[in-house]
This record gives C-alpha cells, structure tokens and sequence, in this order.
C-alpha cells in the first residue's frame, strides 16, 4: 500500500532538473515503446525550453544522454513514415508533426547552450562538448529539410540562415571537419560538423527532381557516407568546383556563377561523389546486392540502380557544367502531345518521316520533309526528289489510339519550352529525361530532354524542357566488325525512314542534326545499352546504310546517349 500511494503521488522529475538521475530516467525510457519516448522526451525538452533552467555544463550533459536515449525510437517513427507513401492524410500530418516537432525543439534546445558565456572549466566543458552539439543540429536541421521535401515545399529561409550560421560557428571554432561518432548506435561510424552540412546541401539538388518519398530517403541514407568525398572550400577553384553556398544568405545550394564571389561563399565539387557513384553502379550492373554494398538491407536492385544512374546523369550535368543558353522566353498557351521512352518516340519520328517523305503531293498534309532537306542542302527540291514523289503510291493513314500524354505549355523560346503537367502519371518524368513532343496531329514529333523540374504543389509539376532537335531522323543501328575507313562528310539528305522489316534485327536510335560551334555536325541519339566507344555501327536508314564511328558525348540520360559520328563509308 506505502508503495502504491508513493508511486500515486510522486512527481515525475525532469532529468534536465535533476541531471544526476538522467541515467535511471533513459533506461526507464527503454522501455516504452517508440511513440511513448518520443512524447516524453519532446515533453521534457519542452518543459526545459519553457522553464528557461539555467544552462549549465550538467544539464547540456544529461540534453545529450536523452537524446541519443530517443534515437532508435524517433528513427522508427521516421521510417514508419517513408515506407507508408499512401498512409491517409490524418496520420501523415500526425506523423509529420510529430517528427519535425521533435527535431525542432532539439535545435532549440541545444542552440540554448551554444550562446552561453562561461569562464574557467565551464567554458572548457562546454568547449569539449560543443563539436558534438553544432553536428546534432545539422543533423536535426538536415531532419526538418527532408520532411519538408517529402511534402515538396521549400525549406524556410529561416532553416537555411540556420544551417549556415551553424557551421559558420564550426567554422570559426576550427573542429568543423573533426570526425566523432554522432550517436553510440551507429558503431564505429564517424560524422562531423561537415559532413552533416554537406549532406543538407547535396540532399538539396536532387529535392526537385520528382522523386518519392523512399527514393529521397535512400538518397539521404547513402549521402550519409558519401559526403566525405566531398570538401568544401573558401577559395574558388574553377576546374575542380562545381556548387557554391552563401553563408550569410537564406537558401541552400547554387550554381557558381560571375557574382559567387566573396568570404560568405563556400565552394566544393562533387568528382569523387560521382565516382562513387559509377563505381557502386558498375558494381550492381556486375550482380553484386545492394545490401552487399551497404545500400541498405530494403534496397532492391532495380530500383536502386535506375536511382543510382539518375544521379549519376543529374550531377554528371554538374560536373560538365551544363549551363544550357536560355533565350528569351514569351508565354503562350498551347497543348502538347508528349511521350517518353526511345522506343516510343522512334516509332513517332518514323511515321513522321514517312508521312512526309513517301506522300505524292496530291496527298500532302503538311511539308514535305525530302523537300525540306532538299531546300536546306541545294537551295532548290531536285529533279530526284520530284521523280521519287511521282513514283510512290499512295499511303493512307490510318488512325492511332492515343498513348501519349497531354501537358500544357506555358512559355517557349528558340531553344526549348516551359510546360505544367499533372503529378498523376508523371512519376517518371526526371531531369534527364528524354521526351517527344507535338503540338497536335498536323505537326511532327520533336526531341526533348527535361532540364529542371519544380513541383508546384501537392497536384502539378513546372518542367523546364530543352530542344534538341525539330527535325529527327529514324534511323536503325548494330555494331559491325567492318574495317574502318576513310571518313567522309554525311549529308543530311542521306537519311530517310527505314523499312520496319529490319526492325526486329536492329536497335532503334535517332538522327539529329545538331549545331556544335557554329557547324552543323552528324549526331545520333542511342539506347545506352547499344553504346561502345571502340566500335564501329552500321547504321541504315531505309535502302542505306553507312558504317560509322563515334565521337565524344555530347550528353547522357539514364538509359540513352547522344554522341557525335563519323561516317567511314557507305554500303550501296
């Protein structure tokens, strides 16, 4: 009964009170479940924040054993989380709040300490903590910066002015770099001020890239031991730097620009990010798991390796500092057809060149595409351009069941379009993405590649798409073992629609031809798969066919390449 009533009128001490019982306080804590600590833990926290107790070096030492008590149960509530994308929305916000309301207050808290003057040995307690504390605030910033891409909002500018201030700190303490381990729980894993910095950052260039909620996660997971190939600088060094931060600003990364300039700007480049990226990509390609890679025991293989060359293409851009000439844009409003995927697209361009090519002129819809090529070559549509429309028989069209999707063009430029699309059906849509596009049935297909991509809100995505090339050429390729020879200039009018009989024998590609420093250069436009830089191609386009050699990259996406080629010669 006495133990009864004690037990029944006893006060729950906060351990940030009485800091000498916080050792008994976590190992009771053990042993609620992972809501339950959380709820105490914020609770204690925010009864520390509210009662304003005194900061003290005891105090900062027991805010340091709750926190890492309340780890393996806050990670589960954030994994409860990531992997139930379609939870209803009630507990989604419940959820949400309930993990970046914790983050949130252990920023606080611990930022309470970090303005504390102190002399003597306080100041050194604090001084010999204090590494440890600005790394669990960027950890838990990083936290509350994830969360809000999850939703696809913007991270506060409060956050950023937040984030930067605390490794400006790190900074000027000089243990920014210094490696410690984060929590007990990770074992023999170091961080550092650093390290969780630039995480936040490089989390950051891939948040509007379309991405679902388990794919930012393995993205972050794995960021977690890739940030260490990354080195951040104060002094700019044009070949090797490829990203750039203010630290008295209110945003995340940029691109280094004429006016990046200056003692606020940070500099790093991400060369040994990538190939660690290719290497892991290599690796999986060869059959290794991705568990065996430390990739993460729920990471299946397909998924992980199309996310991996998704980065791989998306910094790749970095690296090659693509900074694509924007001209000046003007807003319309027009539909468009667009589908994604080479196949897809080479069957479009091949009807398209048929269409166009094959028509007597009494059947003409539109332009003539050998007297397009005629005009731009000669000047003039040759007598054998005419012949050839005389002889050929009618074709009739015949009606196709739509497979494409509709998106809506808002503005459009000399070099590419601006365009809104519904979330719904667009999960693949991805920089890097290469897509078709027509505005209505009369015109012909064009070549696309999304650039950037920005969500709008919870229903519509702004996609920023460049063009590659109005007038694509269907082309079939294999690799040959012919000889080499002399090389020979291509001409446009060289290429014409196939026969669809070969199709089963070749790979699809596309011919483009593509301006690059003011001359006009044979391209093609490949699956990945197909690409090998020490080969040599037949290509065939209809009764044609030529054998040629590639050149450099012009530019990669996940699972197609466009190179530059030489012709060596020509099969009659």
């Amino acid at each position: 009964m006495r133990s009864f009533l004690n037990n029944l009128f006893s006060k729950d001490v906060s351990p940030l009170e009485n800091p000498r019982q916080v050792n008994a306080w976590c190992k009771k804590l053990e042993l609620a479940d992972p809501q339950a600590q959380r709820q105490k833990v914020a609770a204690v926290v925010n009864a520390f924040l509210a009662d304003k107790i005194k900061p003290e070096p005891a105090v900062l030492q027991a805010l340091i054993r709750i926190d890492e008590s309340v780890q393996m149960g806050y990670e589960r509530i954030r994994y409860q989380y990531v992997s139930n994308p379609r939870m209803p929305k009630e507990i989604e916000q419940s959820l949400w709040q309930d993990i970046t309301g914790l983050a949130d207050s252990m920023v606080k808290a611990y930022l309470s300490f970090a303005k504390v003057e102190a002399d003597g040995e306080e100041k050194q307690a604090y001084d010999a903590m204090m590494p440890l504390v600005l790394a669990r605030c960027l950890h838990y910033v990083g936290i509350l910066a994830k969360w809000h891409y999850f939703r696809f909002d913007r991270v506060p500018a409060q956050l950023w002015s937040q984030a930067h201030s605390l490794y400006r700190l790190s900074e000027i303490d000089g243990f920014d770099c210094n490696p410690f381990p984060l929590y007990p729980h990770h074992g023999a894993e170091v961080s550092s001020c650093a390290d969780e910095y630039i995480q936040l950052l490089m989390l950051n260039t891939v948040s509007s890239n379309n991405l679902s909620v388990r794919q930012l996660d393995w993205v972050d997971q794995w960021l977690d031991k890739w940030s260490r190939n990354v080195l951040i600088a104060r002094r700019f060094q044009p070949d090797h730097h490829h990203y750039c931060v203010n630290l008295s600003g209110k945003q995340g990364p940029e691109k280094i620009g004429d006016d990046s300039q200056g003692d606020p700007y940070r500099y790093w480049g991400i060369y040994e990010l990538l190939n660690e990226v290719q290497g892991l990509i290599a690796k999986l390609e060869s059959g290794t798991s991705p568990a065996n890679l430390g990739l993460g025991n729920d990471v299946r293989g397909p998924a992980c390796l199309e996310l991996l060359k998704h980065l791989d293409v998306f910094w790749g851009m970095a690296v090659r500092n693509a900074q694509f000439t924007r001209s000046d844009r003007h807003d319309v409003s027009k539909e468009a057809d667009v589908v994604n995927g080479l196949d897809r697209l080479h069957r479009k361009v091949r009807s398209d060149n048929e269409r166009f090519t094959r028509q007597p002129d009494e059947a003409k819809t539109g332009v003539d595409y050998d007297e397009v090529m005629d005009m731009r070559l000669y000047g003039f549509v040759s007598a054998r351009t005419r012949s050839r429309q005389a002889q050929a028989p009618q074709i009739v069209q015949r009606t196709e069941a739509p497979d494409w999707q509709s998106w809506r063009v808002e503005n459009e430029s000399e070099g590419g379009y601006g365009a809104t699309l519904e979330v719904a059906g667009a999960e693949w849509v991805r920089p890097g993405v290469m897509i078709g596009m027509r505005f209505g049935p009369d015109d012909s297909w064009k070549v696309c590649v999304v650039r950037r991509i920005s969500r709008m809100n919870e229903f519509q995505i702004y996609a920023g798409l460049q063009l590659l090339s109005a007038t694509p050429v269907a082309v079939s390729i294999q690799t040959t073992s012919t000889t080499p020879a002399p090389p020979r200039a291509l001409e446009v009018t060289d290429f014409e629609a196939f026969d669809s009989a070969a199709l089963h024998t070749m790979n699809s590609a596309l011919y483009l031809p593509y301006e690059v420093d003011g001359v006009t250069t044979n391209t093609l436009l490949m699956h990945s798969a197909n690409y090998d830089a020490d080969r040599t191609y037949d290509v065939q386009a209809r009764e044609r066919h030529f054998t040629v050699s590639l050149g450099r990259s012009l530019d990669k996406g996940v699972d197609w390449t466009w190179v530059t080629v030489q012709v060596l010669s020509q099969k009659h």
